[in-house]
């Protein structure tokens, strides 16, 4: 229907009349002719047909027309300077849309030239009326006398023609052909601005049905148009689509205002920049090549040959070493390569109609250097809107001009195709499909990273993209051999900027585990692990286990891994490499998502499938797996999702029994020192710089509240309380009020359940009168303060100095070793404690803060977590009014873990039994497996 409304649309506003829209169409002429006064003009009334019809559709219709508007006038008046130029005689008028004025006003030959010109500019504009025409199967000439006739049965709608088609009717008088609005607008995208940003939708995503054959009827069209002397080569015209998206992207680099200002002056500075300028706006924005892809392609296998040459005979320790940024023989090739490009290049679109009297004329570095500008323009232009569909015919126009592309140009074109994958996507409207699917044949992606390396020294970005190229044609032995080459040149430096990154590594354990190389597989896994700068994700460490499972390596008895003793392990297969290769995975992961575990339950159900302990059955990767809950026999192989219970900690299907992973006496002074090392950092941040004041002051406060803790006599603490989140405790009911009241409810609690408490404030909470908010001021009464000076007295408030965080000194409290005061002494309790005090590590943190800060994430994962799940018990009771509260007031605790939401292995009576906390299942779920 949308394609029967538009083919309407389409035809009655070129002037063709079917026979089917007839009467539809004399409408309209009708009334645009009778009432041209008081009646809108025959196009306003196609909009409205438009807008009545497609109302969805209506908004993009409108900007597409005014993108076509804007672009014909562009090049109309580009046209109209041209043939002054040509003409040499700046007072010509311009140039008529009526091909008898035009003619009254040019020579023979700049009519010539400009027929020509238009003519190829209707060939590039008008793809999708030509389609029509062969689908309605009409003639040229059949079609020239229809809309001869309509023309004289409707001069107004021919007027109506001109002012949105103002260079076709010259063209009639030699072709006898109407074009459509339609026919350029449905090629032409829709820019919606965003700040200083746009982004592109083609029309034929919105209206697919009209370009369904749209690639076949190119050639066809092509060769109908024989009036003209360059007739266009199929095989020399760009992507439709892709060339659409590059030349709105190249036509708002070209239309910034900086960007006009600097041709502005090219122009000033030479009158021959002028005409050079031109070709080169009209070689920019053609969507034909100027040499045919055979000779650019044929150049460019030369370098990336020389390249692979040079591979092939020093290996790759000897290309890195030979990279010196553009100074070696490499690079040296590659220029000479790239001049004799650009001097083709050039003598074909400049000097191709000219005499030997104006070639000097044109500079070709003046016309370089344009060029330079306009695609490095064009180059941020994508990077800076994530698109890199136009780096697609902008690459090729590189490499046919033989541009020497300025080093961070080529950086940033790197940048686009390395990050926005881009890949082989690269293709002309018709060529040999053979040619295309050659797997010889460079992506774009290695023809860029070859200009990078050869004008440069190869980087982690260019080797991480040759990497994903080797690998992605199934030589990972090659592009581990370069990658290893890479990282010796680099060496050891962590704060290398090329240091290797988890994105280059990858592509090459991905295919050994594709292509079932185990052993290569574990053998570049085991190098990653080595590399600090390579952060693994838990996906790929079952992206390991899965590969090693599916083979069935993690059976009893299966064969051995070839070379898995001399990567350091254990064990060379059997449930023993699972129960070896989990620990490290453990050591590194908290935890997996239900993707991995179906990814992994699958691959044991495939390893174990001829076993006869298996009961696994592959399931449907996107498929939600069930809780298994029925215990398991005790030789059969687990892979299930469970729910624990919360009380014990035992798995209902395994029997094993999950502990509470407390913080080792190493990891807590870790995390003692990383505290110390976060609150000089984060001081300036949150506080602001002061004059005078040291950047180490935080540092200092908070090292003298450490020695306090560690030196102090009396009982530990085993309770460290969060004052101001207590305080502040559902009271924003009365304005945001600090209450110690409930500091004061909270304290005797505890010490009633057997707690020493520390409390921990902020330091404007510890004066009678402060400001809560801005606008807010706050006084103590006499009770309040009673509560404070007391605290103070039994030594158990701490202020925290001024604008530190209080954060850093509660938290820094419950790791605190309290020296003198513990004298070595466990303060755990234990789980059948006879005084009631809830079990686990002390102290303990009371606190409903959910440490959702980004200060937190700069603390070393898995300490913090097991921090969090040992020391932090959550609280609850009826806020207090002022000093009032109900009858019965209660705190409610809700104690800290009783066992450890982490990675863990467990004997289960028949072997370690694994449980894998999952990210999007319910806190008490795991995937167990044993």
């Amino acid at each position: 229907m949308i394609r029967s409304r538009l083919h309407r649309a389409a035809t009655a506003a070129s002037g063709h009349r079917c026979k089917q829209h007839r009467h539809y169409t004399k409408t309209l002429v009708a009334s645009s002719t009778t009432h041209q006064k008081t009646k809108p003009s025959f196009f306003d009334q196609v909009d409205e047909q438009m807008n009545q019809d497609y109302p969805h559709q209506y908004e993009s219709y409108l900007e597409s027309k005014r993108a076509y508007q804007n672009r014909k006038e562009m090049m109309l008046q580009n046209e109209e300077a041209r043939v002054r130029r040509l003409n040499n005689d700046d007072d010509v008028a311009p140039v008529m849309a009526d091909t008898k004025l035009f003619q009254e006003n040019t020579s023979s030959d700049v009519i010539e030239r400009s027929s020509r010109s238009r003519h190829q500019v209707e060939q590039i504009e008008e793809p999708w009326y030509k389609q029509i025409e062969q689908q309605e199967g009409a003639s040229t000439q059949s079609r020239a006398e229809e809309a001869t006739s309509t023309a004289a049965e409707t001069p107004k709608r021919e007027e109506s023609n001109i002012s949105l088609n103002l260079d076709n009717n010259h063209n009639n008088n030699t072709t006898g052909k109407k074009s459509s609005i339609f026919s350029s607008i449905s090629k032409s995208a829709l820019s919606f601005q965003d700040g200083d940003k746009s982004t592109t939708i083609p029309l034929a995503e919105l209206f697919p049905s009209l370009y369904a054959k749209e690639s076949s009827s190119d050639s066809a069209t092509s060769s109908s148009h024989t009036d003209t002397t360059d007739a266009i080569n199929p095989e020399m015209m760009y992507d439709a689509r892709h060339f659409d998206a590059y030349r709105e992207a190249m036509t708002a680099v070209m239309s910034n205002e900086k960007m006009q200002r600097t041709l502005s002056k090219f122009e000033k500075r030479d009158e021959a920049n002028v005409e050079l300028i031109q070709k080169l706006k009209e070689w920019v924005l053609s969507d034909h090549r100027i040499i045919d892809e055979e000779v650019v392609g044929d150049r460019w296998s030369k370098l990336e040959k020389h390249w692979r040459e040079e591979w092939t005979v020093g290996g790759a320790s000897s290309l890195m070493e030979g990279s010196n940024g553009g100074n070696d023989p490499v690079s040296n090739v590659m220029k000479a390569e790239l001049k004799a490009q650009n001097e083709l290049f050039q003598s074909k679109l400049l000097h191709a109609d000219e005499g030997d009297d104006q070639e000097g004329k044109k500079d070709p570095q003046t016309f370089n250097q344009i060029a330079q500008l306009l695609f490095t323009a064009l180059g941020r232009y994508c990077a800076e809107r994530a698109r890199s569909v136009p780096m697609e015919v902008a690459w090729y126009k590189v490499k046919e001009s033989g541009l020497v592309l300025p080093k961070d140009t080529i950086s940033t074109y790197l940048y686009v195709v390395g990050t926005m994958g881009m890949g082989d996507s690269f293709r002309m409207t018709t060529g040999d499909e053979e040619k295309k699917n050659n797997n010889s044949e460079a992506s774009i992606s290695e023809e860029v990273v070859t200009y990078h390396d050869l004008a440069m020294k190869p980087t982690e970005s260019s080797i991480s993209l040759r990497v994903k190229a080797f690998a992605s044609k199934g030589d990972a032995k090659t592009a581990n051999e370069l990658l290893e080459a890479f990282k010796k040149r680099i060496g050891d430096d962590v704060d290398n900027k090329e240091a290797i990154r988890l994105r280059t590594y990858l592509p090459i354990l991905k295919q050994y585990c594709e292509s079932k190389d185990v052993g290569a597989a574990l053998a570049v896994f085991k190098q990653m692990q080595s590399i600090s700068t390579v952060i693994l994700e838990p996906e790929n460490y079952v992206l390991l286990l899965a590969s090693i499972a599916e083979n069935g390596f993690f059976c009893t008895s299966s064969p051995p891994i070839e070379g898995a003793l001399d990567l350091g392990l254990n064990h060379e297969s059997g449930p023993e490499l699972f129960d070896e290769l989990v620990s490290e995975m453990a050591d590194d992961v908290l935890e997996i998502s239900s993707a991995s575990a179906s990814r992994l339950h699958n691959a044991l159900a495939i390893g174990f499938k001829e076993r006869p302990e298996n009961n696994l059955k592959e399931m449907h990767p996107l498929a939600s797996m069930p809780i298994s809950r029925q215990p398991a026999e005790s030789n059969e192989v687990v892979a299930c999702r469970i729910s624990l219970d919360r009380s014990s900690g035992i798995c209902p299907v395994t029997q094993a029994q999950q502990r509470l992973i407390v913080l080792e006496p190493s990891q807590r002074r870790q995390l003692h020192d990383d505290l110390l090392t976060l609150s000089r950092e984060q001081f300036s941040k949150f506080a602001g710089k002061r004059d005078g004041e040291s950047p180490d002051r935080a540092t200092e406060e908070l090292s003298k509240f450490s020695d306090w803790l560690n030196e102090r006599d009396g009982e530990p603490f085993t309770a460290i309380l969060d004052g101001a989140n207590i305080g502040y405790y559902m009271q924003s009911f009365d304005k945001g009020r600090f209450n110690y009241h409930q500091i004061k409810f909270m304290v005797d609690t505890l010490e009633e359940r057997g707690e020493n408490v520390l409390v921990v404030i902020p330091h404007k909470y510890g004066y009678n009168s402060f400001y809560t908010s801005k606008s807010h001021h706050q006084q103590l009464d006499a009770e309040e303060r009673t509560i404070m000076n007391d605290l103070l007295r039994r030594k158990k408030l701490y202020k925290v100095p001024p604008r530190c965080l209080d954060d850093f000194y509660w938290m820094l409290a419950s790791v605190s070793d309290q020296v003198s005061a513990r004298k070595e002494v466990d303060l755990s309790v234990a789980n059948d404690d006879s005084s009631g005090r809830w079990p686990g590590v002390r102290p303990v943190l009371i606190s409903n803060d959910q440490m959702r800060d980004h200060k937190w994430e700069l603390l070393e994962p898995r300490l913090f977590r097991r921090w969090y799940g040992c020391h932090i018990v959550n609280y609850n009771f009826t806020a207090f009014v002022m000093g009032e509260c109900v009858d019965g007031n209660e705190i409610f605790f809700s104690q800290a873990d009783f066992f450890s939401r982490e990675i863990q292995g467990n004997q289960s009576g028949s072997g370690k039994a694994w449980h894998f906390p999952v990210s999007d299942w319910d806190l008490e779920e795991r995937f167990a497996v044993r």
